[in-house]
């Protein structure tokens, strides 16, 4: 299993197999329910208890051995609710032993997006303040210049490059006439906020 999540990490950051980029958010954060921040991608160490859970509640019968309650206890579930039901559903079971985490304000601006994976996936980072700005790439090298390429006159962070920059700003000004919303354009921040309570479709 460490070896396909192994995969699977190389394979989101870098499109292949090869370890050459450093991991911009946690993979446990990746895992996570997108309506708390995460990509909702599997994690297979949970899926792996709630699959083996099946083979348990096929030996449901047996329930009074001790390996079988020493199971359900390690995976967080009470005998009496494994054995309820008739059927059952990995997919199930793996939601119910995921730990249970608070939703985060700008979930609509990512959950039922219908827009293209990797814009979504570049918002997605943005969202964390994980997006290679100068800024963030001068942690790594002390003496990049930070300068933005567009109005080369402040430094290039998330809030500047996005909505501060009087090249972008104009561009989101346009935008927001053309939308005909009748305000100036705002910070970083505070257009996640507007857009998370304006976000149109079902409630995340």
């Amino acid at each position: 299993m460490q070896k396909i999540e192994q995969l699977c990490r190389r394979f989101l950051w870098n499109g292949n197999n090869e370890c050459s980029k450093k991991a911009l958010i946690t993979w446990d954060k990746i895992c996570l329910p997108k309506s708390a921040g995460g990509l909702n991608i599997v994690d297979i160490y949970t899926w792996n208890k709630a699959a083996i859970l099946k083979h348990l509640w096929n030996l449901c019968k047996k329930k009074d051995r001790l390996w079988v309650q020493w199971y359900l206890e390690e995976a967080g579930v009470t005998t009496d609710e494994f054995l309820k039901g008739e059927k059952y559903a990995i997919k199930t079971v793996y939601n119910k032993m995921r730990d249970k985490h608070p939703k985060v304000q700008w979930r609509k601006l990512i959950c039922n997006n219908q827009g293209c994976p990797k814009w979504l996936f570049i918002l997605y980072l943005t969202l964390h303040d994980r997006l290679y700005t100068k800024m963030r790439l001068k942690k790594w090298n002390t003496g990049y210049d930070t300068t933005c390429a567009l109005c080369d006159s402040e430094e290039e962070d998330i809030q500047h490059l996005l909505f501060k920059c009087p090249n972008t700003s104009q561009v989101w000004q346009k935008i927001l006439d053309w939308q005909g919303i009748q305000r100036q354009t705002m910070g970083w921040k505070e257009e996640v906020e507007w857009a998370g309570k304006n976000a149109s479709g079902n409630s995340a």
